[in-house]
């Protein structure tokens, strides 16, 4: 070892592999920053790290992923990490190194300067395969689907805003920094200062949001379903806006520029459309079905997504739009499909954060606050005005157009914040934008004119500006959910119509069903208890099948109806897509079967903690009597029970709770066996125990008895006495009982004399004789229809609610389905629909139940209304 001043030479720098601390002489543990690929490690395990941690830490507070990122760049950079110094046994002084102790930051020891340029490669690499992987899952054709709103939006959101925060910059005494920080830009400076800077505040990262909307619950799913595409548009044409307009700023000598890269951009997209995307329809008809895609064959992908990134570059936009364009044009199906399945964790939890977090890397926070030199005075507060003017424009452009299509303010309100979602990805790209874009035309017609740009290529933003955008950035991703959530609060706004349950429908008119279908194994139980509900010339079924697909990171939240006119692989990505047109012809299918049925196909793509949202909205613009949902188990071959998902638990307990009407949980086991409706037929059994949801779930079950093919077995159990009942509650009790003795009466008397139909009444006094009767019933059912409630606290099933697995089901439909009770059968439990707040299990008081009840009946109308 050298004495202390003496020169020792350094360690080779930008090497790849370091040989060991004890192989290589003179080295010690503060080289490890000097070799590459030791870097690259580090920093991995340091960001991931510390990303895994805050992500924990914010996950209870609501907040996606994509912030613990943005606080990682912050955390690791000069703010807080930064901050921290060790004592280094040396100084680095030109090719030499001086043992001298020295004080050294802990985060240019993590990031030193000579791997700027390999992590934000990464992370550029990151985003390109990113964006591919969100374009490849949306098709133009769903962007059309949701008709002009979305351009709507996007020039109310994005190009509205970029005119008036420019406007404004242009106002403000906001004068471009200049790359000698003199403040004293040129006319040609200050427009493209004021342009660019216009742009970063305006325009919404489209890959952030679609992360965003993939974890933050948006109450609204029309503002999902147009806020993404409405972003993606913004982004796209901005990039391109841009390119052109900074083509003009070269020599008079290279004024055709621009239009060589309009030329030369279209001429690109052409070749997307004609010649990438009947190859990649060639590689997917080499696949026989069942087979996994060839690994070459997304090797192929994987290529032309970066040979489409460097043709973008080299004709003057950013790398982004190449793979933004392929992937738009990339046929949806097995090829993409696998390719989303292999690169997205990989992209998304590697790749990508290396690009947010480096943002953050060299961006102290703290130094906003500090002038510059010759920076002019209140700079930094009307640099937050224009923020503020571009957030507030943001918002109003969205609240003024969505009230054009009659949305409430609340939902413009959401879209605007959403809206409003800043990316470090959109602040690079800006800040290189226009060294990029103008290095690029240059570079492809004449390199010499480098020399005539304007002085702002070297730098557009200034530290400041870039932090005060990074802080923007993390401060609209983080107000995205608890605003959204404020907007929403207590605003549902329902459709006024009556029918909202079967005893409140008019008599012989048309019966409005929403069918929840999640897996393809969902449809045959559908089918075959709408073909139960037998449809009339006099009672029509309008039915509304919604196909609920999971929202990913990538797939845009829609609510699409379907037509003639749809193309089916629009429905979220290429995995869905194929499940979707499967589950539509099949319903298709029974409709052709039925000619008395009207069916809707419609496709929800929301998260699974919004889903519910889709589906009670779609009860809403239908005006729907019925919502059938499946139950999250299914039966094995085996015959065990097992979970499709159990997020399916989840969406059922919230429809349940604000449903807009009558729900029906449907419990397959054996019921989508079809071949009984010809064979022996099928035998309903109804546990009638009185209340609200039993008296549904009657009326449900004469809908059956019309059809052939179907024998209906009735056992009402009736409570040994009311003796051991407070007085309120056997008032309230008694006037239920009326209501059930009409109803039970009227059904008698109409189906008196048809031998499809059996009535039967077992007196029993609590919950244990109440399973014995169960138990010893004669006639083995195929589908048993029970009320959800119960009767309420009614002592014949009281005892059995404590041991309830599935409160959803309610204590009968509990047991039903538990290993306890002796035969495996179908079952389908009713909840009536009586306005908000109800809970499980409830009971209104007689009072306001029986003038409910005194509506007119839609089956058993002669009770209700004597006088026709």
């Amino acid at each position: 070892m050298a004495g202390q001043g003496e020169a020792e030479v350094c360690p080779p720098v930008n090497s790849i592999l370091m040989s060991g601390l004890w192989l290589t002489e003179g080295l010690n543990i503060e080289d490890i920053n000097q070799f590459m690929f030791s870097v690259l490690i580090m920093q991995t395990l340091v960001i991931l790290g510390v990303t895994l941690i805050l992500a924990h830490v914010i996950k209870p507070y609501g907040q996606p992923h994509i912030v613990a990122e943005l606080l990682s760049g912050i955390v690791l950079g000069p703010t807080a990490i930064g901050r921290i110094s060790y004592r280094s046994t040396y100084v680095e002084v030109g090719a030499e190194r001086l043992e001298t102790p020295v004080l050294k930051s802990i985060s240019k020891f993590i990031f030193p300067d000579t791997s700027s340029a390999m992590t934000q490669a990464i992370g550029f690499f990151g985003l390109i395969y990113y964006v591919f992987l969100i374009a490849v899952e949306i098709d133009v054709r769903a962007v059309k689907a949701t008709g002009k709103k979305v351009l709507a939006v996007s020039a109310a959101g994005v190009f509205l805003p970029m005119l008036v925060t420019a406007f404004a910059i242009a106002i403000f005494p906001l004068p471009a920094p200049m790359a000698n920080s003199s403040f004293k830009p040129s006319r040609t400076d200050q427009f493209a200062f004021a342009l660019l800077l216009a742009s970063a505040l305006s325009v919404t990262s489209f890959p952030i949001l679609a992360r965003v909307l993939a974890e933050v619950k948006i109450p609204n799913p029309e503002v999902g379903q147009v806020v993404l595409p409405a972003a993606m548009i913004g982004n796209v044409v901005i990039w391109v806006v841009l390119a052109v307009l900074f083509a003009f700023t070269g020599p008079a000598n290279e004024s055709a520029a621009p239009m060589w890269m309009v030329l030369a951009g279209a001429a690109f997209v052409l070749v997307c459309v004609y010649v990438i995307r009947p190859l990649l329809n060639w590689l997917v008809r080499k696949t026989p079905d069942g087979e996994p895609v060839n690994n070459v064959y997304m090797g192929l992908v994987l290529i032309l997504v970066l040979a489409a990134a460097l043709v973008s570059s080299v004709i003057g936009f950013h790398p982004v739009f190449g793979a933004l364009v392929l992937g738009l044009t990339a046929p949806k199906g097995k090829l993409t499909s696998s390719l989303v399945e292999r690169l997205d964790s990989f992209v998304i939890g590697f790749m990508l954060p290396f690009l947010v977090i480096m943002s953050g890397v060299d961006t102290d926070v703290f130094s906003i606050l500090t002038p510059a030199k010759n920076e002019p005075a209140f700079y930094l507060f009307w640099l937050i005005c224009a923020v503020v003017v571009a957030t507030l424009a943001k918002v109003a452009g969205s609240v003024f157009i969505l009230s054009m299509y009659s949305m409430p303010c609340s939902q413009g309100m959401s879209l605007g914040v959403l809206m409003n979602t800043m990316g470090p990805a959109e602040i690079i790209i800006l800040n290189m934008g226009k060294h990029t874009i103008l290095r690029s035309r240059f570079n492809l017609i004449n390199l010499h004119a480098l020399n005539t740009l304007p002085s702002l290529i070297e730098q557009v933003f200034n530290k400041k500006i870039h932090t005060m955008l990074l802080v923007a950035s993390l401060v609209s991703t983080v107000m995205v959910a608890p605003l959204v959530a404020a907007f929403n609060r207590k605003s549902s706004h329902l459709v006024v119509y009556k029918q909202r349950s079967l005893q409140l429908a008019v008599q012989d008119t048309d019966l409005r069903v929403v069918a929840c279908i999640h897996t393809i194994r969902n449809v045959p139980s559908i089918v075959s208890l709408l073909q139960l509900s037998n449809p009339s010339n006099q009672s029509r079924l309008l039915l509304y099948a919604v196909h609920l697909v999971e929202l990913t990171s990538r797939t845009p939240p829609m609510l699409m109806v379907h037509d003639a006119f749809t193309s089916r692989e629009s429905i979220g990505g290429p995995a869905d897509h194929v499940h979707s047109e499967q589950i539509i012809s099949a319903i298709e299918k029974y409709q052709k079967e039925a000619p008395n049925a009207c069916v809707t196909p419609i496709t929800a793509i929301s998260p699974f903690s919004s889903m519910f949202n889709d589906i009670c909205n779609v009860a809403e613009s239908c005006r729907a009597t019925l919502i059938i949902l499946p139950f999250h188990k299914m039966l094995t071959v085996d015959g065990e029970m097992e979970d499709i998902n159990y997020s399916i638990r989840t969406v059922n307990e919230d429809v349940l709770a604000d449903s807009p009407c009558s729900v029906a949980i449907l419990v397959d086991r054996g019921l989508s066996d079809t071949s009984r409706f010809a064979n022996a037929g099928l035998h309903v059994g109804l546990l009638f125990f009185g209340g609200p949801d039993d008296r549904e779930a009657l009326l449900l079950a004469c809908r059956f008895v019309d059809h052939p093919g179907v024998e209906l077995t009735v056992i009402r159990f009736v409570p040994s006495g009311l003796e051991d009942r407070p007085t309120a509650d056997m008032i309230s009790a008694k006037a239920e009982q009326l209501l059930d003795n009409e109803y039970i009466r009227e059904f008698r008397i109409r189906y008196a004399s048809d031998t499809s139909v059996m009535y039967v009444e077992k007196v029993v006094s609590d919950c244990t004789e109440t399973v014995a009767a169960i138990r010893s019933m004669d006639v083995v059912q195929d589908l048993y229809v029970v009320g959800r409630s119960c009767g309420g606290d009614s002592p014949l099933v009281a005892g059995m609610i404590e041991f309830t697995e599935y409160p959803e089901l309610g204590p009968i439909g509990d047991y039903l389905v538990s290993a306890d009770f002796p035969t495996t059968v179908s079952l389908l439990v009713v909840q009536q629909h009586v306005g908000e707040g109800r809970a499980w299990g409830s009971r209104e008081g007689g009072s306001g139940r029986k003038k409910r009840s005194l509506r007119r009946d839609g089956y058993m109308s002669t009770i209700w209304d004597r006088t026709t």
